[in-house]
């Protein structure tokens, strides 16, 4: 029998438990969210499920998207001379709530997509619908148009999860990629006491970690 040259890694147990999760942002970015908490009202309304606080299961996607901010903020004239770097954020989020834990994600009010492939009309529809929303324009005085997901009676799912768009005019998403996004106060609250609780004991066990 020839020897198993690149075996896959061994089961984690806790993983039944948590989820390891990953945000793309800036080194002030994350200032801020330490002092002001995770605000899914802040996200951008146009992105692919609507305004909300985006994370990845995969770790370069987070790099990705960390450069991509950190190269936008830079490109801003009104930024020449500050500091500022890309950043990963990685929250070790509970699968389901328990006693003296905190809430899990089992207790969202969730969507979810399995497949990014051109005919999943499910899939598309939302993204088509949530991009065409439109950011506010200070200058002309114009109000952001904000479509959410028409969920009843509120609007919006807690969380959805799925594949990430690349060109959504066209239908093609990006390959090895996905999605979580938190959309609402109860989802984000499940973030927001990880990083409460690591202030408090600064351990990778309470689930918040910044890697620069």
């Amino acid at each position: 029998m020839q020897p198993i040259l690149n075996p896959a890694p061994l089961w984690q147990p806790d993983r039944s438990e948590y989820v390891i999760l990953w945000h793309g942002c800036t080194e002030l970015d994350k200032v801020n969210i330490e002092k002001y908490r995770i605000d899914p009202a802040r996200g951008r309304v146009d992105a692919d499920f609507g305004r909300g606080f985006y994370t990845t299961t995969r770790e370069q996607q987070a790099r990705h998207w960390a450069w991509k901010r950190f190269e936008e903020w830079k490109a801003n004239p009104a930024n020449a001379g500050k500091s500022n770097r890309p950043v990963i954020l990685r929250f070790r989020t509970p699968r389901y709530g328990l006693q003296g834990r905190g809430r899990g994600l089992d207790e969202l009010n969730s969507l979810n997509f399995v497949l990014g492939n051109y005919d999943n009309e499910d899939y598309w529809s939302l993204v088509q619908h949530c991009r065409q929303s439109v950011p506010a324009n200070p200058l002309l005085g114009l109000p952001a148009v904000v479509n959410d997901h028409r969920r009843s009676p509120d609007g919006w799912y807690d969380l959805v999860v799925g594949p990430v768009a690349a060109f959504w005019k066209q239908r093609a998403a990006l390959q090895d990629a996905d999605q979580l996004s938190f959309h609402t106060d109860a989802a984000v609250t499940i973030l927001n006491d990880l990083i409460q609780s690591s202030r408090q004991l600064p351990s990778e066990e309470y689930g918040w970690l910044a890697l620069l």
